[in-house]
């Protein structure tokens, strides 16, 4: 079985947890809350008690800095970007935001591509 997901906007990376007066806390937790309802309600309840194989695609915004021939070449969403943020940053970010265990995740697949609407597209097969 296959269910997939398309969340519209820039994605987001995992940023590091801080540590302060003895404690411990996640700063990307205020970025997940308004997307775990979402995330939920689009994808159902997953029961997943067997392997589940994870296939993410984050494309990334063009920068308006860029010139224009260089937003001509990079619309066609096949040029791969290579900024910030880290790939596995962003992947740990968006598998966090799943209501299953990431322990059942037995393969991923992710890239990060330049185009001109910015999204993230998740395809979890089980």
């Amino acid at each position: 079985m296959i269910k997939s997901l398309t969340i519209e906007g820039t994605p987001k990376a995992q940023k590091r947890h801080r540590f302060g007066k003895g404690f411990v806390y996640d700063p990307s937790k205020k970025d997940k809350q308004p997307l775990l309802p979402l995330i939920r309600n689009r994808l159902g309840s997953l029961l997943v008690s067997d392997p589940v194989s994870v296939a993410l695609a984050f494309y990334m915004p063009i920068p308006k800095s860029y010139s224009k021939k260089r937003k001509e070449e990079l619309s066609g969403e096949d040029i791969p970007h290579t900024n910030k943020p880290d790939i596995d940053n962003m992947v740990k970010f968006y598998l966090d935001c799943l209501n299953f265990d990431d322990k059942m995740i037995y393969k991923i697949k992710a890239e990060k591509i330049y185009s001109p609407r910015p999204r993230v597209e998740m395809l979890i097969f089980y």
